[in-house]
């Protein structure tokens, strides 16, 4: 699988914790357009997925610095509007899990970023 499979699928999941309290804030679009743009996204290929989310399949990354960028982002973004919601939690921890890891990465990740906002 070539690596813009795996960045868009990476997108879809940062638009699907987005809505996951059942809002996509300013914020939390924002965002979601800045990492697309990381990842070498144009804006075409972000308003697609935005409209067809069911067009691309979920790839996850296999390695170590990929999932951890990956996860990074989508607990950034759980945060960015100030409000985390159970179900943005539970997402973000299965996806944790999903990548290898156990659960508490989420939290140990949610205090280290709010210690870099803090500084």
């Amino acid at each position: 699988m070539n690596d813009k499979t795996k960045q868009l699928g990476q997108i879809k999941n940062l638009i699907m914790l987005a809505l996951a309290d059942g809002k996509a804030t300013d914020s939390e679009l924002a965002l979601v357009a800045s990492i697309a743009s990381r990842e070498s996204l144009s804006q075409d290929e972000l308003d697609n997925l935005i409209d067809n989310p069911e067009s691309v399949k979920i790839e996850l990354p296999e390695d170590e610095e990929t999932k951890k960028r990956y996860l990074t982002d989508m607990v950034a973004l759980m945060m960015i509007d100030g409000e985390m919601d159970d179900n943005e939690i539970a997402l973000c921890k299965l996806y944790a899990i999903s990548l290898g890891y156990d659960s508490s990465v989420v939290e140990n990740l949610v205090l280290s970023i709010a210690d870099c906002l803090n500084r």
